[in-house]
């Protein structure tokens, strides 16, 4: 590095920043599948604007020959041969136990596009699934190219160590999940800072095998004490038991095989000198995980001591629209040509989804039921949807838009930034009902929202900057809010979309001055959140991580923001040959009961409570759980609380 990093306006002296990212090339949609790739370009892009020397490191995910061709991209450097360390976990691989690691020969190939070097590197692994990019979780355990993440973060360090080894650089490592080795890697050099950034919420305790982990690491030269990464013995009492029976399906929780797993971000956080989040809420939720149905389990693990105690590495990075798509005039498009168009009225308003197909991520199934349910109702609108998937269309979402030809439009394909501005431009409502905050910053509603388009979207942390709000009349609202959910079929979320879409209807057509001030505040503000600022943000963070002669002192841990508990009375009953139990409590929307399955040692059923007017009950055939029943409560505005109820004595006679 030549100079410092200046984070505000154009950099003093040029300074060089890595971005090491499994998919980076949102300006083609051939080289990107998913949202990630827009954060990791336009996080660059900025940074080489304001004067830095950026480079990224990328998989070539079996583009070579397309990126020769349309890209000019030359062979750069050397080749390197080398065998990929495997170390696979026989729980997993059982038919690849013995196995060799393959004797790979890894090259890179340079394209430098706005100012930006990209190196795509490009070997026999890191080469598979050019489809998908990613391995498809069916071939985990079956087939060895599954190793490809670990293959690239392995080739990516090499090449850093490499190409970078006798300059200061900070290595804006993308995706925990993709480059937990990372951090550990270059903790011993001097001239390079690592910063992880967390763009997508995957469970904190997503294990890697720590044989694996240490394998890898050695390979790079890194001895490490792996052990003190591992996790208590899990308890089986009745709430754990429950816990982990709920949590594990909903993207927040995903239980390790065996104890010798230990978390990704561990790694990270013990060992990165920057964690970057891409705004405030998301950097709330996933270092606490409060009002979740995980808390109380989080609270447990490993993982959650290692993040608070390196609380003080955590900062907002930021995340944007494209300046590409803010450079856009959307009263420029024309919205009764591209409405008739795409078959649908002019007239009436238009709700707009743009995300991959992902039905409980993303909240489509329950989006898909509501819009179905609105329609039936009579109500008139548009409804313009895009799932994008590789896949074969849902059948399901099919059969909705086939039945209402006039009124749902329904693509599969993953559409340019052209085709995505025009639909977007032409939106009065965009519909985002994202659930488990698997969402963080959330780029989609953004774009929407930045063409006027006002929002119906999930309360949760990750999108809070977006200002939707459950009372729209307020100053600042830009839009509806839907409660935060845990649940893979929720009829909660269902039903709480059909009101906001009957809201939004109705205020369509009888309050357009109500309706024209919501859609300026959304404009106004997913417009204020550009990646001049972003650009900004991190340079001031890498600046200061290059400036401090010694690591700044470790945070004392952070008070825990007191839990609201709310007022519960619950209470289990025996009869003959049944059991039963009810709760009462006054802000409570659902209840669910973890009951034991038919069989011995049958995994917990999640039972619903019917709804009595004054509470919850359910009756239960068989004794009643001796250890007593867990009961996960939802609360107003999607806030969950665990309450275990005590076994009552029989009264049957």
């Amino acid at each position: 590095m030549t100079g410092p990093l200046n984070g505000a306006g154009p950099a003093a002296s040029p300074a060089d920043v890595v971005a090491l990212a499994y998919e980076a090339c949102s300006f083609d949609r051939r080289l990107m599948r998913s949202g990630t790739a827009s954060l990791v370009w336009n996080s660059a892009l900025s940074l080489a604007r304001s004067g830095h020397r950026v480079s990224i490191v990328t998989p070539a995910h079996g583009q070579g020959d397309y990126l020769r061709r349309r890209y000019g991209a030359r062979e750069s450097g050397r080749a390197v041969v080398h065998t990929l360390p495997l170390c696979l976990d026989p729980a997993v691989w059982p038919r690849f136990r013995d196995s060799l690691g393959p004797r790979l020969t890894t090259r890179a190939l340079h394209v430098r596009k706005d100012g930006v070097d990209l190196y795509f590197l490009t070997d026999a692994y890191l080469d598979a699934y050019p489809d998908t990019f990613y391995p498809p979780a069916a071939d985990d355990g079956r087939r060895l190219e599954f190793c490809k993440p670990l293959a690239f973060q392995l080739a990516g360090i090499r090449f850093v160590r490499d190409r970078f080894r006798d300059r200061a650089a900070v290595i804006h490592a993308h995706e925990p999940l993709f480059h937990y080795l990372v951090p550990a890697a270059f903790t011993g050099d001097p001239l390079k800072r690592v910063v992880s950034a967390v763009a997508t919420n995957h469970p904190v305790n997503t294990g890697v095998y720590r044989p694996q982990v240490s394998a890898a690491l050695r390979s790079l030269g890194v001895d490490l004490d792996l052990e003190q990464y591992s996790d208590p013995p899990e308890e089986d009492g009745v709430l754990e038991t429950a816990v982990r029976a709920h949590s594990a399906a909903t993207g927040l929780d995903r239980p390790p095989r065996h104890d010798r797993q230990i978390s990704f971000f561990s790694l990270v956080g013990d060992h990165a000198d920057g964690i970057d989040f891409l705004c405030e809420g998301q950097q709330t939720f996933y270092t606490g995980f409060e009002d979740t149905p995980f808390a109380p389990r989080y609270r447990r693990l490993t993982v959650a001591r290692v993040t608070e105690r390196n609380a003080h590495k955590a900062f907002v990075g930021g995340c944007a629209v494209s300046d590409s798509w803010l450079a856009r005039d959307e009263r420029a498009v024309d919205r009764v040509g591209v409405l008739r168009g795409l078959g649908l009225d002019p007239a009436l308003p238009v709700f707009y989804h743009a995300a991959r197909y992902d039905i409980h991520h993303k909240g489509q199934l329950e989006m898909v039921r509501a819009i179905e349910q609105t329609l039936r109702e009579g109500r008139r609108a548009n409804f313009l949807l895009r799932c994008a998937t590789t896949a074969k269309p849902d059948p399901y979402f099919q059969k909705v838009a086939d039945d209402h030809p006039g009124s749902v439009r329904l693509a599969w394909d993953m559409a340019g930034e052209d085709t995505l501005f025009e639909q977007a431009a032409v939106a009065d409502y965009c519909v985002f009902p994202s659930k488990y905050e698997l969402d963080t910053f959330l780029i989609a509603q953004g774009e929407a929202m930045a063409c006027g388009a006002v929002p119906i979207a999930t309360a949760q942390y990750g999108t809070s900057h977006f200002g939707h709000a459950y009372d729209v009349r307020t100053a600042e609202a830009t839009g509806f809010a839907v409660d935060r959910s845990f649940q893979e079929d929720d009829a909660l979320l269902t039903r709480a979309l059909v009101d906001r879409f009957r809201q939004a209807i109705d205020l369509f057509a009888q309050e357009p001055r109500e309706y024209e001030r919501l859609s300026g505040n959304a404009r106004r503000t997913a417009r204020r959140l550009t990646w001049e600022r972003s650009a900004a943000l991190r340079g001031a963070r890498f600046d200061a991580l290059f400036r401090a002669q010694d690591p700044p002192p470790p945070r004392p841990p952070r008070p825990r923001r007191p839990q609201a508990v709310p007022a519960v009375r619950a209470a289990m009953g025996a009869g003959a040959g049944t059991w039963s139990v009810s709760l009462e409590c006054a802000d409570a929307l659902r209840v669910l009961a973890f009951v034991p399955g038919p069989a011995a040692g049958a995994p917990l059923r999640a039972q619903v409570l019917r709804p009595t007017g004054g509470g919850f009950t359910g009756t239960f055939p068989g004794e009643a759980p001796a250890q007593g029943v867990a009961l996960l409560v939802t609360l107003s505005r999607g806030r969950s609380h665990w309450e275990v109820v005590a076994p009552a004595r029989s009264t049957a006679a």
